[in-house]
């Protein structure tokens, strides 16, 4: 990504928030419809973005608790 311009001046903060997320719901497919290949990748890009950026690595931290604020919410609105 460096050599691509930054569109929203905070690009790999949305991609980490994001890629963290999409790892957790695919992650919990059944395994006849989980896409493992994708899932390795996205972790490996993950991977490549907070080794690089300790900002970053706080930011996948706060996904996955924001992801089970989410998950919390959307089983109470349920009940």
């Amino acid at each position: 990504m460096s050599e691509q311009e930054d569109v929203t001046g905070r690009d790999k903060y949305i991609l980490v928030e994001a890629l963290s997320f999409t790892v957790e719901a695919l992650s919990g497919l059944p395994i006849e419809h989980r896409p493992d290949n994708n899932i390795a990748d996205m972790k490996r890009l993950l991977e490549e973005f907070v080794k690089h950026d300790a900002g970053l690595a706080q930011v996948q931290l706060i996904a996955h608790r924001r992801l089970g604020h989410v998950l919390a919410y959307g089983k109470a609105r349920e009940a």
